[in-house]
């Protein structure tokens, strides 16, 4: 490894020790190496900065290093932990490496002497990991939405990311909660594909594309001459999945008796072709998706309870485009190099005030929309640069000259409350203002106070959200 790839790599140390840190940092001086002295800090590190290797100790003052090592993997899917103790033995190691670090070795000074080969290899274990995905998944772009999908900046997102490191990792169901478009199914195959299933099959079943008649045959299989029709056998999707991952979209339109005979799949880990004598196991692991809250299904009898509790082991919710503002410019850079290169176009760019504009659009239809949002701009022949022109003028309506109607329709004021839908609008326009600076000073909020002649806790603030406090009023009071 090049002293250029080296000085590339940052290291996080946790110890509780001063004399560990002193040794270490001697040994590792062509790294970038940060220190953490509890479990505190480094999560606190972890969230702010990107690390590739973790050197953690399993005996903390503040917290356990088996569930701190789970904590890290959780807050990030792309780095790798070695464990170093001082209290070394084999049930410890072969704990550690189970839960996903990648070495485990004693305090000693040999061992010192061998971290910077030990950390090449977990480097190089990295990018062969990365490697094998995206060779496997066959599809740059569904790579890409993973690495997106790691490194997003919404709250939301984040947190339904964290959950679901931690399901990969597990063996138990999951239940995938959120609206049209938002992209359960990349979710549930990031899940897959990040399991110790990924090199089985990933088999997926949109229930409401199926006819109710056939479902059962399609979900479960069938034997020659069950049925009308049935000149042969099939092989049902439960059994296609087996050793890997069955995904169930819009799983809230599965009708009454496909409910009774999945659940019965779930208890019993079996499942009986139509027309079949005997059942066979399966061992499949269920990720199932709804743009419905099932829960409240379920609390209406249109859905099993029963079988709602089976699929909700490990729910996570799939946030709303509008929720996940930050990323989407990542996002439509993304679909525009997939969609542009596909038609043999250069790529364009979004220009500040472009991207601005759609930023200020809510996004019902969510990542399927941005996704026709991006073909329709390359069917248009745009240049090299998107500028606010070439937007569709529905687009722009939430941008600067619509501000106004949206905060009208968005705060539902009453008819002669107009100073107060004047604060509001001046607020809206304040933070249009502070993001379109923020943007033109490259993500450099202090430059972006600069420029505005503000101070930078008012462009942080500004930067935030769309402001006001839930009930209609601006989150800071009119002087």
């Amino acid at each position: 490894m090049s002293n250029l790839a080296k000085h590339s790599a940052t290291v996080l140390v946790v110890d509780d020790e001063d004399a560990f840190h002193d040794v270490v940092a001697a040994f590792l001086g062509s790294y970038r190496v940060l220190h953490a002295h509890n479990g505190r800090q480094a999560m606190n590190i972890v969230k702010r900065h990107h690390i590739d290797v973790v050197l953690l100790d399993l005996n903390l003052p503040d917290a356990d290093g088996f569930r701190l090592l789970g904590d890290i993997q959780a807050e990030t899917g792309d780095v790798e932990v070695i464990i170093i103790t001082a209290h070394a033995d084999n049930e410890n190691a072969i704990a550690a490496v189970k839960q996903g670090a990648f070495h485990f070795f004693a305090k000693t000074y040999d061992n010192y002497r061998q971290l910077d080969g030990h950390i090449q290899r977990a480097l190089m274990h990295r990018r062969e990991r990365r490697k094998w995905l995206a060779d496997s998944l066959r599809d740059q772009s569904l790579f890409d939405a993973f690495q997106l999908m790691n490194s997003s900046r919404a709250p939301a997102m984040q947190e339904a990311m964290r959950i679901a490191r931690r399901a990969a990792r597990s063996p138990f169901t999951v239940l995938l909660e959120g609206e049209s478009g938002v992209g359960k199914e990349i979710m549930a195959r990031y899940i897959h594909a990040h399991s110790e299933r990924r090199e089985a099959s990933f088999v997926a079943v949109h229930i409401a594309a199926q006819p109710a008649t056939l479902l059962e045959s399609n979900l479960f299989g069938h034997v020659k001459g069950a049925f009308t029709g049935a000149d042969r056998a099939r092989v049902g999707k439960f059994e296609l999945a087996d050793s890997g991952t069955l995904f169930l979209d819009e799983i809230g339109e599965i009708d009454a008796d496909a409910q009774v005979k999945l659940l019965r799949v779930l208890q019993e880990r079996t499942v009986e072709r139509v027309g079949a004598a005997e059942s066979a196991a399966v061992d499949v692991r269920l990720i199932a998706a709804t743009n419905k809250t099932l829960r409240d299904e379920a609390a209406a009898g249109r859905f099993r309870e029963d079988l709602f509790y089976r699929l909700n082991v490990i729910p996570i919710v799939v946030p709303p485009l509008r929720e996940r503002k930050e990323d989407l410019p990542a996002l439509l850079a993304l679909l525009m190099r997939k969609h542009a290169m596909n038609v043999g176009r250069e790529v364009p760019e979004f220009s500040a005030e472009a991207m601005l504009a759609l930023q200020c659009y809510d996004w019902p239809g969510n990542v399927r929309e941005a996704e026709n949002f991006v073909m329709r701009l390359i069917v248009r022949e745009a240049g090299p640069e998107i500028s606010l022109d070439d937007i569709p003028t529905e687009y722009r309506l939430q941008s600067l000259s619509g501000i106004a109607d949206a905060v009208i329709r968005d705060t539902e004021a009453e008819t002669g409350d107009e100073q107060r839908l004047y604060f509001l609008a001046r607020d809206q326009f304040e933070r249009y203002l502070v993001r379109l600076m923020i943007n033109r000073c490259q993500g450099d909020k202090r430059a972006a106070a600069r420029a505005l002649g503000v101070s930078y806790s008012t462009v942080k603030e500004k930067s935030r959200g769309s402001g006001g406090n839930g009930n209609g009023t601006p989150s800071s009071p009119p002087l």
